[in-house]
């Protein structure tokens, strides 16, 4: 996706690319399998984040990249785009049912005014007090506007994987999908919603990551569309899903699904778990099935998806 004038207005518009994010990434895969450090590494690539053993505590590590017209609109101010890039970062960490601890931060920016660094620095200050984490150090260096975000952390009892799913279990979401679409939608359009926050400053899940890590089987953090991450969920685990549309939390329609950028969390857990699960305001959205794939029903129907998620090659 990328953000165009047009007169006097912005536009948002999709430029195809023949290869996706994960045909880039399948390239490095097997840097990643051959490890010279194989009793420290207890997960490497395919997560949310990397798990490492430093002598004997695990350590959660990921790595996120923001960029201008990709990630953010280039008019958005420099305290939204410090906070949301940090915060969508931690939020690896969420679906890890982990908390933050520490970052450190490469910035690649050519702005010239002195000023935008320093309201830059502010959205950076706001993030690590409200998730009273550090910043360790970073870089910078000239070019197109370029946050990477290194986040570190600690699981709240264990990892929780993508891999763990098991059949016959319960399929949850942890909030409404599809606010931060409207929010974005809203913004472009200088209209001023109750959604714009979330599309400018999402929240990583970090006290929902916390109830759940006793009875999750799996979870992953919402960033690239349900459908998707639950797909990553399924294949992972070598097992299918079932949901049923009307018991997902959507704000508007089929489309919010696969829009992406909502940070909440989707988990598996135990069915015989549901009445307690659901008592805590999770919302169960379907079950894990043995057939491969990924099937939503709508009044007894399948629904087709033009695509699955976000993807920034698409």
């Amino acid at each position: 996706m990328y953000w165009w004038r047009y007169g006097s207005k912005w536009i948002v518009r999709k430029i195809s690319f023949l290869i996706s994010e994960s045909d880039i990434l399948e390239c490095f895969q097997h840097l990643v399998d051959s490890t010279y450090h194989k009793d420290s590494i207890l997960l490497g690539s395919g997560d949310d984040a990397a798990v490492i053993d430093t002598q004997g505590r695990q350590l959660v590590h990921s790595v996120d990249i923001s960029k201008i017209g990709v990630h953010f609109h280039e008019s958005m101010r420099p305290e939204d785009i410090a906070y949301r890039s940090i915060t969508t970062a931690l939020s690896d960490l969420a679906g890890m049912c982990s908390f933050p601890s520490f970052i450190s931060i490469a910035l690649t920016c050519d702005i010239k005014e002195i000023s935008w660094y320093e309201k830059f620095s502010k959205g950076i200050k706001e993030a690590l007090d409200e998730f009273s984490i550090d910043l360790v150090g970073g870089d910078v260096t000239n070019g197109e506007l370029n946050i990477s975000v290194n986040v570190f952390g600690y699981p709240f009892k264990k990892p929780i994987l993508r891999s763990g799913a098991i059949l016959g279990d319960s399929i949850y979401v942890t909030g409404q999908l599809g606010k931060a679409k409207q929010g974005l939608n809203d913004w472009l359009n200088k209209k001023d919603s109750i959604y714009c926050k979330d599309f400018l400053r999402p929240k990583p899940q970090f006290q929902k990551a916390k109830d759940i890590s006793d009875f999750a089987t799996s979870c992953i953090d919402i960033s690239d569309g349900l459908i998707k991450d639950l797909g990553d969920i399924c294949k992972q685990s070598n097992v299918g899903a079932e949901l049923c549309y009307e018991d997902i939390p959507i704000l508007n329609d089929h489309k919010d699904l696969t829009h992406g950028d909502d940070y909440e969390l989707c988990f598996t857990a135990p069915s015989h778990l549901d009445d307690q699960i659901k008592s805590q305001g999770f919302f169960l959205i379907g079950k894990i099935i043995q057939k491969l794939g990924l099937l939503v029903r709508k009044d007894g129907c399948e629904i087709k998806f033009e695509k699955n998620g976000w993807d920034p090659f698409e």
